[in-house]
């Protein structure tokens, strides 16, 4: 009887110990899949060109061209810059979408995919109006993330920052704490005693 006790718990403690493996390793994987998205992302941002780009959309590209032309009708040059700002952050809307990237991003770029969506909405819809029924979604996934943005409460972006902020904060203490546990400690002889010095 005692023994099927026995039986039974450690059964228990080892479901309770997969489980709780197989959910690290998710989050592991996830993370893993994460790194290469953000890191490509990242070499953009980092380019004073897409800033300027950036800022060309946001607060030139309205006042400079009428909506009524569409995406499609705007210059060359204006079209190649437009797309590649309008187009870098629908690229991180579908990698959200994917669950590749999470709302840590949502909360980090929130005023930007705002700005970027206000600017270009109103020559999106002029272009899916051209296009036709087909073109309703047009940078559909772009719209939804400055939706989202728009309306995720500070409260919930001051949470969200901060509760990944102690995550890493934790990971880090547990690094450390395995790198210090995990390096051997260098073995010392005893000192010589002085009388055996002076011998």
């Amino acid at each position: 009887m005692v023994l099927n006790l026995v039986a039974t718990g450690l059964s228990v403690v080892a479901l309770i110990v997969t489980m709780y493996s197989a959910t690290q390793q998710a989050v592991l994987l996830r993370r893993s899949n994460q790194l290469p998205a953000y890191v490509d992302l990242l070499a953009d941002f980092r380019s004073v060109e897409f800033h300027d780009r950036y800022w060309f959309v946001t607060q030139r590209l309205s006042v400079e061209y009428d909506p009524v032309m569409g995406l499609s009708g705007l210059p060359d040059e204006v079209r190649r810059e437009v797309y590649d700002v309008v187009y870098y952050y629908q690229n991180i809307a579908v990698l959200r979408l994917a669950d590749i990237v999470d709302d840590e991003m949502v909360a980090l770029l929130r005023i930007r995919v705002i700005k970027v969506w206000e600017a270009v909405a109103p020559f999106v819809e002029r272009e899916r109006a051209v296009m036709g029924t087909n073109g309703q979604y047009l940078l559909r996934s772009l719209e939804d993330f400055a939706h989202d943005a728009r309306h995720m409460p500070h409260g919930a972006i001051d949470h969200l920052l901060h509760v990944n902020r102690v995550q890493r904060s934790r990971r880090r203490r547990r690094a450390v704490l395995r790198r210090l546990t995990a390096a051997p400690v260098p073995h010392r002889a005893p000192p010589e005693s002085t009388e055996e010095a002076g011998a």
